[in-house]
């Protein structure tokens, strides 16, 4: 259950557990068979880094639900008083989805820092923290014990859930490091293929960003697709390598059981950043670019050279033009609702009268302007619901009343 800023209630996991909610994630996650008429789904597959902050707000102007990351648009309001039940399951499996995550990268964090231990000599394995680290001890040691087994799975199950919603907008960590899963379960879980958004950065200049400018945590270099180098990308992957790999034989257990720091690593925008290390990263952003460039429906390029461009499926304009955030909001809006039904917007010659028509539709009519965000306390592991930019937001509802608004509670 998220808290409020005005109040903190128990565990997130705990609580969603006991209302039964994960009992139902996993039984619609089973029926994968069943395609369901949904909305649209525009996804960005680029990782972070890349001009996803740019495509979210754009996403959010045309009045599509969306979820970045942390942040999150659904009303003009604050909290979730006349938004669509589908779209508050589909926020609230978002944040659940984001809740394994950070469990994940915190828990390398502290491995990396020290402040967890694990006994090796005992034979148990058994987790412990160091003497100054004891706050949030029993929440912490909890989590950080987590099977990567049920965790991968629990991911699967929540995201299974999110693309069942009506959540138009997918954006940044974690859904483009597991591009292979939204994809597939997208296809069988949705009648409309996925609009695919893939913007263009050289891979050179993204890894020196993004190792420079951001903490990390990362497929280590061993269960990394090909070896090519420690990545953020392909998580689930990374954890199916791992089990399959001779870890457990180097340290003489048949039945060793992995833990977040077997498979991931932690890394700080503050550690030097060698050339192998920055290779890697290269080469992992190459693959995965070689890999979904050409089944990317939309790939501005908000880097280098300022050419606007689509895929093969639409006319590539000769002449350069600056990406403006009102030119990919207008984007955005033509590959959503001009969609002719095998996930392909129709090319800008195409658009009449029509669009009109379409731009003017119900349910995405007005701008989203009220931007959300969450903060995940690990100490207690619960999320607390902000609104960061108040000025975008429905004031005339009185202040005392919207604090009291949780988005996942009932």
């Amino acid at each position: 259950m998220i808290n409020s800023s005005s109040a903190r209630t128990s565990s997130l996991g705990r609580s969603i557990t006991n209302e039964g909610h994960l009992e139902v994630a996993a039984a619609n996650s089973t029926r994968l068979g069943v395609k369901h008429e949904l909305q649209p789904l525009f996804y960005h597959i680029s990782p972070g880094s890349t001009g996803s902050r740019t495509l979210y707000h754009a996403a959010c102007n045309a009045g599509f639900p969306s979820v970045h990351h942390k942040s999150f648009c659904i009303s003009s309001n604050r909290g979730v008083n006349g938004v669509s039940p589908k779209v508050v399951e589909g926020v609230r499996a978002h944040l659940q989805v984001l809740r394994l995550y950070q469990i994940a990268y915190k828990c390398c964090s502290y491995w990396n820092k020290g402040i967890i231990m694990q006994d090796n000599n005992s034979g148990s394995g058994k987790i412990s923290m160091r003497e100054d680290g004891q706050e949030g001890k029993g929440v912490i040691l909890e989590l950080c014990a987590m099977s990567l087994d049920d965790w991968a799975r629990d991911i699967q199950t929540h995201l299974s859930t999110v693309l069942q919603s009506s959540i138009v907008g997918l954006f940044d960590t974690p859904y483009p490091l597991m591009a292979s899963q939204v994809l597939n379960l997208a296809t069988k879980l949705r009648d409309i293929p996925p609009i695919i958004a893939m913007t263009e950065r050289d891979a050179a200049s993204w890894a020196k960003s993004r190792s420079r400018n951001h903490n990390l945590m990362l497929c280590k270099k061993e269960f990394s697709y090909e070896r090519l180098g420690a990545s953020e990308f392909d998580i689930i992957g990374c954890v199916e390598r791992a089990r399959g790999s001779n870890l457990d034989a180097k340290e003489g257990s048949k039945n060793k059981v992995l833990h977040f720091w077997d498979v991931f690593e932690y890394r700080s925008r503050f550690d030097e950043v060698g050339n192998e290390f920055r290779k890697g990263m290269e080469l992992q952003m190459e693959y995965h670019q070689n890999v979904y460039r050409p089944i990317a429906d939309y790939t501005p390029n908000f880097f280098g050279s300022s050419a606007f461009n689509e895929s093969e499926h639409s006319p590539v304009p000769k002449t350069k033009v600056v990406v403006t955030e009102k030119q990919v909001t207008h984007d955005i809006q033509r590959l959503i609702l001009l969609q002719d039904g095998t996930g392909v917007g129709m090319p800008s010659e195409i658009v009449n009268n029509t669009q009109t028509a379409l731009l003017q539709k119900k349910h995405y009519k007005k701008p989203l302007v009220c931007r959300g965000a969450v903060q995940y306390d690990f100490l207690n592991d619960t999320f607390t619901e902000l609104y960061d930019h108040p000025k975008t937001c429905d004031l005339r509802v009185d202040l005392a009343v919207q604090e009291r608004i949780n988005l996942i509670q009932d």
